[in-house]
């Protein structure tokens, strides 16, 4: 009997040249190392984000992608002038297999790897097979098409994390950039997002996102959508969202897409 996971890659290659693309086309823009804000680059591909914080110190990867993103870091490092060794850091949102993609390979290469505490153990001992959740949706195109791209980069390739620190709600960490830890439980149990005051430069992995992926359109920053068949717990995404409203003013870096700049409080203003 096939496995979850040839199942779905037996959909996707199966759909592959049926599927139009339903995405709007400015999402599916690739960046390599655009400065989004100061000392901070946006490298995208695949409709992935992941990205790098620069400072005296050195180099902060956020979130690691999918395996076929290694490319893209490497072209993103030469285009800042730094190399592989000035990255000091990586900090996973949380981990899915679509942002712990470099994970292991830079940890082999020497760099330390940070995960939240909640996804230790699944961040060590591998993901699995995929969830069921990830074929309820193939009927509608722009997921179908998302999730290919996904599948052609390597997500279900992603390898298990064989050491890594652990942090946790409110905690600094000490690399460069010294991001806080938000935590932002709801797409994930574990996910936490990162912030920098000083720069309010706001991390949003998948806590809140700027593309609709069941429909391919661009959007305000609002959590993924597909409730609880797709998230952990949709309660607490809405929670996580009000909880980084009351950051007000930031410059939202999303897991997936386009940046986005304004009042995170006038969109998700506190329940009170």
């Amino acid at each position: 009997m096939a496995t979850a996971q040839e199942t779905l890659k037996g959909i996707v290659t199966q759909r592959n040249m049926r599927i139009p693309w339903n995405i709007e086309s400015q999402l599916r823009e690739e960046q390599v190392a655009t400065e989004v804000a100061d000392g901070v680059y946006q490298l995208c591909s695949t409709m992935t984000n992941i990205y790098l914080i620069e400072d005296d110190d050195g180099l902060t990867l956020v979130d690691a992608g999918v395996p076929a993103q290694m490319e893209l870091l490497e072209a993103g490092l030469e285009c800042i002038g730094a190399e592989m060794t000035d990255i000091k850091a990586v900090i996973l949102t949380h981990v899915d297999p679509d942002h712990i993609g470099l994970a292991e390979p830079l940890r082999k290469a020497g760099i330390p790897v940070w995960v939240p505490e909640e996804g230790y153990e699944t961040a060590l001992n591998g993901l699995g097979k995929p969830p069921l959740a990830l074929f309820f949706f193939m009927w509608r195109p722009a997921y179908a098409r998302f999730i290919r791209a996904l599948m052609q980069a390597g997500m279900t390739d992603a390898e298990p994390i064989a050491e890594a620190h652990t942090f946790t709600d409110g905690q600094v960490l000490d690399v460069p950039g010294h991001p806080e830890v938000i935590a932002t439980p709801g797409h994930r149990k574990e996910h936490c997002s990162f912030w920098l005051p000083e720069r309010r430069i706001l991390f949003s992995g998948d806590a809140l996102i700027t593309m609709d992926i069941m429909s391919g359109k661009a959007v305000a920053p609002e959590p993924v959508r597909g409730g609880n068949l797709f998230n952990y717990d949709k309660g607490q995404q809405m929670e996580s969202a009000r909880k980084l409203g009351t950051l007000g003013h930031v410059t939202l870096l999303p897991g997936h897409v386009q940046p986005w700049e304004g009042d995170l409080g006038a969109r998700y203003p506190s329940a009170e």
